[in-house]
């Protein structure tokens, strides 16, 4: 049973009024799931990474849990091993575009080769049909209304966040911290592969039991998609 009183209060006001606006200013993307369920999805991004997606799927299989990695197409094109496994354990892949650049800093017609690139990517890794990955994640969470106009005009929907620690430049205590006193039902929570700091394996490890034990159950972001229309105010 759901129990909040297991966690502690978010210590980011001022995060998260901020996190408010961007959602009623940006309502073509999702930023969260309906905060009335009990549920959030675990998002991987920069992958997929020998170091760290093989031990990822050991963790997430060890305790049960869905997750959606948004892979770099020229990553998934050298590690097509790892994207066939990560579709094999039943995991939601989206896309990080073809290399990892702020797609404001694209031209249009550049940006829309490159996420068709990654889709041929993870289709031929998978045996997919490419028009399956329709969920993008822009590289640093940069992005404009231009940018979000375009990705939904091509037929892409727009991912964002609602808990992102810092975990590649603190320690794996802090980061754990921030995300159990971050989180909330509907929590859109993003981790990254392939960067400094505590292997990220390590840190999903101690964050799943962690939520798990305070009622959450972990969804891919199909599952958040469906719980509330992008950009309403839950």
């Amino acid at each position: 049973m759901f129990n909040p009183s297991r966690l502690r209060p978010s210590l980011t006001p001022v995060v998260g009024q901020m996190h408010r606006v961007l959602r009623r200013r940006f309502p073509d993307a999702l930023w969260m799931g309906d905060t009335n369920f009990p549920v959030v999805a675990l998002t991987f991004d920069d992958g997929p990474d020998p170091r760290d997606t093989e031990a990822l799927l050991r963790v997430l299989d060890r305790h049960g849990a869905a997750a959606t990695f948004f892979l770099i197409g020229e990553r998934a094109r050298r590690y097509p091993d790892l994207v066939r496994a990560v579709a094999d354990a039943g995991h939601q892949q989206g896309l990080h575009g073809y290399y990892h650049r702020a797609f404001p800093l694209q031209p249009a017609p550049r940006l829309a080769h490159s996420l068709r690139q990654t889709q041929a990517a993870l289709a031929e890794a998978t045996g997919q049909p490419p028009d399956q990955y329709r969920d993008v994640r822009p590289p640093y969470g940069v992005f404009t209304p231009s940018t979000l106009k375009a990705l939904c005009g091509w037929g892409y929907r727009p991912v964002m966040w609602s808990v992102v620690p810092l975990h590649w430049r603190q320690s794996a205590r802090q980061t754990v911290r921030e995300v159990v006193e971050q989180v909330h039902p509907g929590a859109l929570i993003v981790l990254h592969e392939s960067l400094p700091g505590p292997p990220v394996a390590r840190l999903a490890d101690e964050i799943l039991p962690r939520l798990q034990d305070a009622g959450y159950e972990f969804v891919l972001v199909n599952d958040l998609w469906r719980t509330v229309r992008p950009g309403e105010d839950v």
